[in-house]
């Protein structure tokens, strides 16, 4: 009974055949992404024995919490002054994973991508967006690397930020793509 649905659902339909051609791919294969992560995981734990064994965690001034830090050659000495600072490094990186998360990936899907035939803008604002993105980015890198190379808690607040913004964004496409993929059963398109 598919007879109710329309050209967008029925093309999901066929991204659905694709993405079960994609699976068969990852069969045999080396390379899968769980196995990938698995391994860089497996690594940055040996990574992070083999510091320990070699004493950087300890009188580092790198791995411990709070004050005094040095972040842009400024020496931070009040506890307040650190924890604003790490709140603002920490909404920083909330806003530059949404700027990846999203703007950057208009910009590759819907206007360096060559089968693509809108940008949803005008030429001008299309051309704003990246130009404002790239703006971001330079000097987006000038905090990350200031504060993660400061001190161990920017860069927890780093990744916590970070975290926080792909769960939330990802989880959505997850859910849609487990959500078409479970109407698909009940359709009996396998």
């Amino acid at each position: 009974m598919v007879w109710f649905l329309d050209d967008n659902v029925k093309s999901k339909f066929k991204i659905k055949k694709y993405n079960k051609l994609m699976a068969v791919k990852y069969n045999g294969t080396f390379l899968t992404p769980l196995k990938v992560i698995i391994s860089s995981f497996i690594f940055l734990i040996i990574f992070c024995l083999v510091l320990n064994t070699l004493e950087f965690y300890e009188n580092s001034d790198y791995f411990r919490w709070g004050v005094p830090v040095s972040i842009f050659k400024k020496e931070v000495t009040s506890n307040v002054h650190f924890y604003i600072l790490l709140l603002f490094f920490f909404f920083n990186k909330i806003i530059n994973t949404l700027v990846t998360e999203i703007v950057y990936t208009f910009i590759v899907n819907c206007i360096q991508d060559p089968k693509s035939n809108d940008t949803f803008y005008s030429k001008n604002t299309s051309l704003l967006i990246v130009l404002m993105n790239a703006c971001h980015f330079s000097m987006n890198s000038m905090f990350t690397v200031n504060g993660n190379n400061s001190q161990i808690s920017f860069l927890i607040v780093d990744m916590l930020g970070n975290l926080i913004i792909i769960y939330y964004t990802n989880k959505k496409f997850i859910d849609r793509i487990h959500h078409e993929h479970e109407l698909s059963l009940l359709l009996g398109d396998n």
